[in-house]
């Protein structure tokens, strides 16, 4: 006769694999997912980071032009106290050039902030863009996180219930069933219900049927 129990506990022991199929599947698609978030980042992170370089730039270049103006006037002060003709014209000279240096600046200056402006044009579009995929991703992650918690916690429902019927059976029985579900890769009982065999798909005429019925009685 039909060991209920063993049946009950193939049952089980079948769902935990599906259950950890779907875990497994779960996990992949989170991984890619997480990879797709991680690249959407990696370009905003990109776009403002070119944009940061060029503003720290044009800072830099600002700075010098202060720098600049700073130095003629203290060089327009020592001019006034110029102790001698060749000191005079020394200064005069050492003014033009921090002048032509202001003026080849600023026009590096107007370059600067023509890029400047561009980048930020780029990192916006590319914000625009990435940000609502960036959280339709970040929302699919977090229901995938929910169902694979939920998994998880329907495993060890499921284990506790496994441990507990081969608790109840004897130690020749589960021998015996472990022996045969290796043996024909985990499915010790299948359905003939439909006529046909849902292990390894023999079909079977009806007389065929009507005995195999008599002797599982």
């Amino acid at each position: 006769m039909l060991n209920e129990k063993l049946l009950k506990l193939q049952e089980l022991e079948i769902e935990f694999l599906r259950l950890r199929s779907k875990e497994k599947e779960l996990s992949l698609e989170e991984k890619n997912l997480k990879s797709k978030l991680e690249k959407l980042e990696r370009d905003l992170k990109a776009a403002l980071n070119k944009l940061k370089d060029k503003e720290k730039e044009l800072r830099e270049l600002l700075n010098y032009l202060d720098y600049k103006k700073l130095r003629i006037e203290e060089l327009k002060t020592k001019k006034e106290n110029a102790k001698s003709r060749e000191e005079y014209k020394k200064i005069l000279r050492a003014i033009a050039k921090n002048e032509d240096e202001i003026i080849k600046t600023k026009q590096k200056v107007a370059a600067i902030e023509a890029e400047v402006e561009a980048l930020k044009e780029a990192y916006l579009k590319v914000k625009n863009q990435t940000s609502p995929k960036m959280e339709e991703i970040k929302q699919q992650i977090n229901e995938i996180e929910k169902d694979i918690s939920l998994i998880q916690e329907k495993k060890e429902k499921l284990l506790s219930e496994i441990e507990k019927l081969k608790s109840q059976l004897p130690r020749e029985e589960i021998e015996k069933f472990e022996e045969l579900k290796n043996k024909f890769n985990g499915l010790v009982f299948a359905d003939i219900s439909s006529g046909a065999c849902e292990g390894c798909g023999i079909t079977y005429s009806p007389a065929e049927f009507k005995e195999l019925l008599k002797n599982l009685k």
